[in-house]
């Protein structure tokens, strides 16, 4: 590979659930801190950006260790955000690969982020590449937990991660669900009250996988040029309809490969979530990496 790899990391003040998310404390240090050490800690990565709206935002991640710059406070998306940043930067390459890592996920692992770099770069067809996880089946129904399915590809690479499938459809809503499980899981209000071995034990036995689809893990790598392109779409109608900015790319075609991993980091979308990081730092009395 002939450019760099940058993490870039879109933070900004504004939060429909959550207020002032990046600034928010958690183990003593605010939230964007501990996504700009697990990207300065990953071993793909040359450099680390945060894109934000907020001074406040831009000092702590000077503080945790990274470049910051300024935005307009209204953009799209965070990639929106990420692609206005880098075109600020100086010495920003053609041949230099862009890793959006989410401002709200304070425990992606260092490794989850080289991942995504290396699906891309040995996929010559993908023009962004992202990461997935086993997801269970109470967030199947969770708005909040980002759904995809994906195509099979015939041919592992000879190199890098061979589970890698190309997506079809990201979605907030249950999709790629054996239809039986889904009406008994909205017949029983699953997501509130019943325990997965019981939807379960109740289904008959079929030779297929009672759902195909996984969960999203918010890490998108993007060649330079896809980027681009990216951000020059308009925001598409699937995307305004889900608020999942990676249909705009779905839609207009581009090719995004999606890597699995076993486990998935918990990102921060509700209070429950900050709260529920909190106690486990509490509980273990370790830091986030």
């Amino acid at each position: 590979m002939g450019g760099r790899v940058i993490a870039a990391i879109p933070a900004r003040l504004g939060s429909v659930r959550l207020a002032r998310k990046p600034l928010l404390p958690i183990g003593g240090q605010p939230m964007v801190a501990h996504v700009v050490r697990a990207a300065r800690a990953a071993r793909l990565v040359d450099r680390v950006v945060v894109a934000t709206d907020d001074e406040q935002i831009a000092a702590a991640a000077r503080l945790a260790g990274a470049e910051a710059v300024l935005t307009a406070r209204e953009l799209p998306s965070g990639t929106d955000r990420v692609a206005a940043a880098l075109r600020a930067l100086p010495a920003a390459s053609a041949d230099d690969v862009v890793v959006n890592v989410q401002g709200d996920e304070p425990c992606i692992a260092p490794s989850a982020i080289d991942l995504a770099v290396e699906a891309l770069l040995t996929r010559p067809e993908a023009d962004m590449s992202t990461l997935s996880a086993p997801v269970q089946l109470r967030d199947l129904l969770d708005p909040s937990k980002v759904k995809v399915v994906c195509a099979r590809g015939a041919t592992p690479p000879q190199r890098g991660p061979a589970a890698v499938g190309r997506a079809l459809f990201f979605s907030r809503s249950a999709i790629g669900v054996d239809r039986e499980l889904l009406e008994r899981m909205l017949k029983s209000r699953f997501s509130r009250s019943s325990a997965e071995d019981d939807i379960l034990a109740a289904m008959p036995r079929t030779n297929g996988p009672s759902h195909i689809c996984r969960l999203h893990v918010g890490v998108y790598a993007f060649r330079y040029a896809a980027l681009q392109r990216f951000v020059a779409l308009p925001p598409s109608p699937l995307e305004v309809a889900e608020r999942l900015e990676q249909m705009r790319a779905v839609e207009a075609g581009m090719c995004i490969v999606v890597a699995e991993v076993t486990q998935h980091s918990r990102g921060v979308d509700t209070q429950e979530d900050l709260d529920a990081i909190r106690r486990e730092l509490e509980r273990t009395g370790s830091t986030l990496l």
